[in-house]
């Protein structure tokens, strides 16, 4: 299901449910699995395809349907590394998965997929819009701000557009448009339409969360952005507070006082939900058994492991996989509408 947070958030840190005047942002908390899981999540460049990358060009920028109509209108659950994701649905539907999120998605919606996040679609036949596709070396093209957001993007997000979308519109339509053309200082140019449609997004959510921002101090949000990078690049070797706030160079003291001030969370619970994201991933989308997860995790006890699932997910890792398959075997085709 999708929950309704509360508490303090700001634009990298949000809530999970945020309304703004112009469109709804959600931040997806529960998932159902559509396939059984297999021996590991396929990770591929784009999706289908293990060689390397398919394009020199430093974006990648196709139609929903060149790709989905070859596999009957189905992206089967994948990840990608080093790449981060932008995808437009104009029209027509989608079931969307995201690691453990599963939403229903109408034309009009906007989403970003980071990496090694678990992804997959279902689109209705008549569903039109783009897919965009960078590699996370190029982000610093994109300016300072916009690609220090982007960079610390650890969950899917979705954008419901309304009429004051307009401009993301028009930037990703100018975006295929040079994508498909030989004009000079094209790849300049797209790198220049991408950035326009980031932040055209990104925008509102930055005026309306402006408040919140100027009581929290910048370095208190460099602290926390650095932290939240240095957990998801080392989550599993299990270190602890003082690992972590000495690579920052500061205090643990400081570190969790920084997390509580910025997020509202402490500085384990953070590191706790990162290793419990990708422990759920483990379990709904791979046949790893539970030991394995436990290595996986870099916990020395599966039975510590299995205590600690318990203790955050409410289950244990084997009744969470057992209600995870049982939610659903496979989706019905959807029918254009």
């Amino acid at each position: 299901m999708v929950g309704q947070g509360g508490g303090r958030g700001n634009r990298l840190y949000p809530h999970k449910l945020v309304h703004f005047e112009d469109f709804w942002l959600v931040r997806f908390a529960a998932m159902r699995p559509s396939h059984a899981p297999t021996a590991e999540v396929p990770v591929f460049q784009l999706y289908g395809e293990n060689g390397a990358a398919p394009t020199p060009d430093p974006i990648h920028c196709e139609s929903i349907a060149e790709r989905s109509r070859l596999h009957n209108w189905e992206i089967r659950p994948h990840r990608h590394h080093g790449l981060f994701q932008l995808l437009w649905l104009e029209d027509g539907q989608a079931r969307c998965q995201l690691d453990e999120a599963r939403l229903d998605l109408s034309g009009g919606t906007a989403l970003m997929v980071p990496q090694h996040c678990v992804h997959g679609f279902q689109f209705s036949p008549d569903a039109c819009g783009l897919v965009v596709t960078v590699a996370y070396s190029l982000l610093g093209s994109l300016g300072a701000s916009l690609s220090e957001e982007i960079s610390h993007l650890s969950i899917a997000w979705s954008f419901r557009l309304t009429d004051a979308a307009g401009g993301f519109e028009a930037a990703m339509r100018a975006l295929r448009a040079e994508y498909d053309g030989y004009d000079a200082h094209r790849s300049a140019v797209m790198v220049a339409q991408l950035s326009i449609a980031l932040g055209c997004l990104l925008r509102l959510s930055e005026h309306r969360a402006a408040d919140n921002d100027r009581a929290v101090p910048a370095r208190a949000r460099q602290h926390v952005a650095r932290f939240i990078a240095l957990v998801d690049a080392a989550y599993a070797g299990q270190s602890g507070l003082e690992y972590y706030a000495s690579q920052i160079g500061i205090s643990a003291a400081h570190l969790n006082a920084s997390c509580r001030q910025v997020t509202g969370q402490s500085a384990l619970s953070i590191i706790h939900a990162r290793s419990m994201r990708e422990a759920r991933r483990l379990l709904v989308y791979t046949s790893m058994t539970i030991r394995d997860v436990s290595d996986t995790l870099g916990f020395s006890d599966p039975a510590y492991f299995t205590r600690f699932f318990k203790r955050n997910a409410g289950l244990s890792p084997r009744d969470f996989r057992l209600h995870a398959t049982s939610w659903n075997a496979g989706s019905a085709p959807i029918s254009s509408s």
